[in-house]
């Protein structure tokens, strides 16, 4: 993203009485464009431009109240695959 140096995934394993104040975050950090909650030992995965690595050590620290994060730093983004309908048999 223009202007957005630093994009990374970021990992969040948390516990379900945490799991609400650490989505209400997502929505109220500008930085974090999107949330996905998954299955497994991470709950929450969330996508993050920003400008810098002060402000990605911010936002994970922040997180980090949650539980524990693990954070990737993106190097390349390939264009999306597109969505086919599913093939139906009869």
């Amino acid at each position: 993203m223009l202007g957005l140096n630093i994009h990374a995934v970021v990992r969040l394993r948390t516990t379900h009485a945490q799991l609400a104040p650490a989505l209400e975050l997502a929505t109220k950090t500008k930085d974090i464009i999107s949330t996905l909650r998954v299955t497994g030992e991470d709950c929450l995965i969330f996508d993050i431009h920003c400008p810098d690595a002060a402000r990605l050590e911010a936002i994970v620290d922040t997180l980090a109240r949650y539980g524990p994060v693990t954070t990737a730093l993106v190097l390349r983004s390939y264009a999306p695959k597109p969505m086919s309908p599913a093939s139906t048999t009869s």
